[in-house]
């Protein structure tokens, strides 16, 4: 009779252990399911703010005849950095008139890698007007690299290499419009 009993109360801490772990299941798929709702809004968030960035069909002329100063950043798809910088360059695209902000896909453009030294994404490129490399100022509080063509020694282009915080963005714009002659 004890062993009848020993069965039985096994059988139901089974048939319990089983119910828990169903209940359990359904609770939180709920909340993984809303978890991953939340995270594809985001990317089509990131996506769209990203679309009204991007340079289509990029050519080296595009940089020349541009009448305002550039920034370019250039990033890929999978580049967690990079889409950090989207929602901060979508609005400060939006908000500063004097700068042109543009986001190049790599992916889409491969042509860029024979345009700018791309060694890290995003690689973020600096021009003043018609593509005039920009020259930061002394004491900047980025770190700016520039390159010279090996043949002249004239300056060629300006970099930043890796991502940037809204706050170091504006530094940037402030650094391009003071190396322009330009009021705040």
């Amino acid at each position: 009779m004890g062993k009848r009993i020993l069965k039985g109360v096994i059988v139901l801490l089974v048939l319990l252990l089983i119910g828990g772990v169903f209940i359990y299941k359904r609770t939180t798929t709920g909340d993984i399911n809303a978890f991953q709702q939340n995270v594809d809004a985001a990317a089509h968030n990131l996506q769209s703010d990203r679309e009204s960035l991007k340079i289509e069909d990029f050519t080296a002329e595009m940089i020349k005849t541009n009448e305002k100063p550039m920034i370019i950043v250039m990033g890929e798809s999978w580049c967690q950095p990079c889409l950090k910088m989207i929602p901060d360059l979508r609005e400060l695209s939006v908000s500063v008139d004097d700068i042109t902000i543009k986001y190049l896909d790599l992916e889409k453009n491969p042509e860029a890698f024979n345009v700018f030294p791309i060694r890290v994404t995003p690689t973020i490129a600096v021009y003043l007007e018609n593509g005039v490399p920009f020259t930061p100022p002394e004491g900047s509080a980025i770190d700016y690299i520039l390159y010279t063509y090996k043949d002249t020694g004239e300056h060629a282009i300006t970099i930043h290499e890796g991502m940037l915080t809204r706050s170091q963005l504006e530094m940037m714009i402030e650094d391009i419009r003071n190396a322009d002659g330009r009021d705040s």
